[in-house]
């Protein structure tokens, strides 16, 4: 690794915590120094183990980043366990499926009014984090802790964490991340970022992406520098929050730089000190008064980030498919190519830089080819100069503000009220959200108040804003899969706006 001295997170926790003892640690409304938040972790490891949580076990995330959940993940590091962060914002029973599949040893909630039936696993609650304390609603069986901080004896290729997927072929699949992986990436965003100790770096997204936690918390803590996040982005909050905080440098997405581009003024901006911004081109810099930003890509099994460009004010656009998605050059510990089909494959130059893998079974499958090419599944191409220039997702994912819609999660959910009608759900742009979801149905009866009122229970963001009635729906013919991408292109038959 990059310092022989660091193998695992609890140990780069330390080292950042007596480097840096004042910096800042927590969310926009609660942070505390990380030397303080450092003490609370080892309490709260002490707590796991009396609870029989070891290192190597698995516990799932549930919730919002509020304070306490920063503070149990500090903790879950320092004990060794494996976290599971999942999109709290799921239905119960999805995210009951989901943990079927991971067979966590507890799930850890931050509501007493989620997961409140019985399960296989510990039900813990964390709201009283920051107080040394975790409660345990259902199974507890308390232990004599053991060797509490025996996160910092584990090994750089053990997992640290599992993230999922966007569940666009069935249920959500976990990605297992090492250590070494999150060290790795967390070194290659504050090099590629320049964070430096005296950084406060704000990090406004749930902690189940990727980017908060590994470009924000983890980085933050590789350069010694001080991290905040928030439990949800708000625009109409954003630059307030960043000049309150003194935040110095800020990791957003697609959907959150698109919100404040439309609806933050130059005016709400001035006075911030962010001389860097993660996922912002040069209209972004130039209107925010920012001098560095970065466009990039990558996912949460390629390493979190394979490929970024730094862009600056000025800049003209580097690809007809827009600036932001010109993810530039490949990472240094990353190989790319493009196939013949177009799809981009990434491969580490050495173990532990991609993910592990997926867990399928209770055991995890590499998922790569026998070169050792991870498949990615999206579209790219190649400049002139070699750089990669990202052009779309193919998997026929849908990403509403930045989140995934479970395809299969909701048009299970529609079977009821469609029957036997042949249906799917595909996308339609949309300049704020980037994708709102569109129901295809086949030429047939079928109620619509009945179905309007199954659309009115999903989650806001899995809601279709229109149903488009087609002849038929578009099938490949040697499996008879529903072509998602062909979907657009069928005759329109009659429509039904949902979107009021």
């Amino acid at each position: 690794m990059f310092n022989r001295q660091i193998f695992n997170l609890a140990q780069l926790i330390e080292s950042a915590a007596s480097r840096s003892p004042n910096a800042q640690f927590g969310v926009d409304q609660c942070y505390r120094p990380l030397a303080e938040a450092l003490e609370v972790a080892k309490k709260l490891a002490v707590r796991y183990g009396s609870l029989g949580l070891n290192r190597g076990d698995c516990i799932a995330f549930i919730g919002p980043t509020t304070e306490h959940y920063l503070i149990c993940w500090l903790g879950a590091q320092m004990r060794g366990l494996q976290t599971a962060l999942i999109n709290p914002y799921y239905p119960e029973e999805l995210i009951r499926e989901m943990l079927a599949d991971l067979r966590p040893r507890a799930a850890l909630t931050f509501d007493a009014s989620t997961l409140t039936e019985e399960a296989d696993w510990l039900r813990l609650d964390g709201s009283r984090a920051w107080q040394g304390e975790i409660g345990c609603t259902s199974g507890e069986r308390r232990t004599v802790a053991s060797e509490a901080l025996s996160g910092t004896d584990c090994d750089e290729a053990e997992i640290a964490c599992f993230m999922h997927t966007s569940g666009t072929s069935g249920r959500p699949k976990f990605c297992a991340l090492s250590h070494a992986y999150f060290l790795r990436l967390g070194r290659f965003i504050a090099d590629s970022l320049g964070y430096v100790k005296g950084d406060v770096v704000y990090a406004p997204m749930p902690m189940f992406h990727i980017n908060p936690l590994g470009y924000g918390v983890v980085a933050a803590l590789t350069a010694n520098a001080g991290v905040v996040g928030a439990q949800r982005f708000k625009a109409e909050e954003f630059w307030d929050t960043v000049k309150r905080i003194n935040a110095t440098a800020v990791i957003l997405h697609a959907t959150p730089t698109k919100l404040l581009l439309r609806n933050a003024t130059k005016e709400q901006s001035a006075g911030h000190q962010v001389r860097v911004a993660y996922f912002a081109g040069p209209d972004f810099l130039d209107k925010f008064d920012v001098p560095l930003g970065m466009s990039a890509y990558g996912s949460t099994e390629a390493g979190g980030l394979c490929h970024l460009w730094l862009n600056r004010v000025g800049d003209d656009p580097l690809a007809e498919e827009g600036a932001l998605h010109y993810a530039g050059r490949a990472r240094f510990d990353v190989e790319a190519k493009i196939s013949d089909a177009g799809e981009i494959l990434v491969r580490g130059s050495s173990s532990n830089t991609l993910f592990s893998g997926y867990l399928r079974n209770g055991s995890l499958d590499p998922s790569v080819d026998e070169d050792g090419w991870f498949h990615t599944g999206d579209r790219g191409r190649l400049d002139v100069h070699g750089n990669l220039v990202f052009i779309e997702r193919a998997s026929e994912s849908i990403r509403v503000n930045g989140e995934y819609v479970p395809i299969e999660y909701v048009e299970k959910r529609l079977e009821t009220a469609l029957g036997n009608t042949e249906f799917a759900i595909g996308a339609r742009p949309d300049p704020i959200s980037g994708q709102r979801v569109v129901l295809f149905v086949a030429e047939s009866e079928f109620d619509t108040d009945r179905l309007c009122t199954e659309i009115a229970a999903l989650p806001k963001l899995m809601q279709p804003v229109q149903i488009r009635v087609i002849r038929a729906l578009p099938r490949d013919t040697g499996v008879n899969k529903v072509q998602r991408r062909r979907l657009d292109d069928e005759v329109v038959l009659r429509e039904i706006d949902l979107s009021a």
